[in-house]
């Protein structure tokens, strides 16, 4: 049984690398549904809206459309990572990106995926791992610098992709009740360009 937070974005069909861009599927983004898996205590601190990450690494760019959390801050332009410049004391980062895990070029995504996020690591508690075609959806506890953290992976792929995409969160204890928020708004990303 897929819980709730994420049957919202099971049901959402994602852009996928190497096809033509007017083949890919429209990807509905909703803030809304998004913000109401945001618990009653943190609703005043974190507000997700649909946002446009631009990234550009020389002549390569390309866009990220997510519900993000408001008022987070992408820091440079290589990369799609967020944080939250206005909650002091609060240690969180959200991103999304693309993996080769080597050279670009198609591969066994899945298990390429599975080796670099998913495989069972040392003081790792899963609660929650939801496999599903061409996508696979992992929240777990873990330290890090020795303070507890709540860790959100989505990765999805495409047969003949030349990479995968992946959205991730960190949160700090702070903001471990709203996993379920980021792990709902990693599941639907569309990706416009290349990256």
């Amino acid at each position: 049984m897929v819980s709730s937070p994420l049957r919202i974005g099971l049901v959402i069909a994602l852009a996928s690398c190497g096809e033509p861009r007017d083949a890919r599927p429209a990807i509905a983004i909703d803030a809304a549904a998004v913000n109401a898996l945001v618990p009653a205590q943190l609703r005043d601190q974190l507000v997700f809206e649909r946002r446009d990450l631009v990234i550009q690494r020389g002549p390569r760019k390309a866009t990220y459309t997510v519900a993000a959390p408001r008022r987070w801050i992408q820091h440079g332009e290589m990369s799609a990572h967020l944080r939250p410049d206005d909650l002091p004391g609060v240690v969180a980062h959200f991103e999304i990106g693309s993996n080769c895990d080597g050279p670009c070029t198609p591969k066994p995504w899945e298990a390429v995926a599975a080796k670099v996020h998913f495989a069972p690591r040392a003081g790792r508690k899963i609660v929650q791992d939801v496999k599903a075609p061409g996508r696979r959806t992992m929240i777990f506890e873990t330290q890090r610098s020795g303070a507890p953290t709540t860790e959100v992976i989505v990765a999805w792929w495409a047969e003949g992709a030349r990479n995968y995409h992946t959205c991730k969160a960190s949160l700090g204890a702070a903001l471990k009740p709203a996993a379920p928020a980021f792990a709902a708004a990693c599941q639907a990303v569309a990706v416009d360009g290349d990256d």
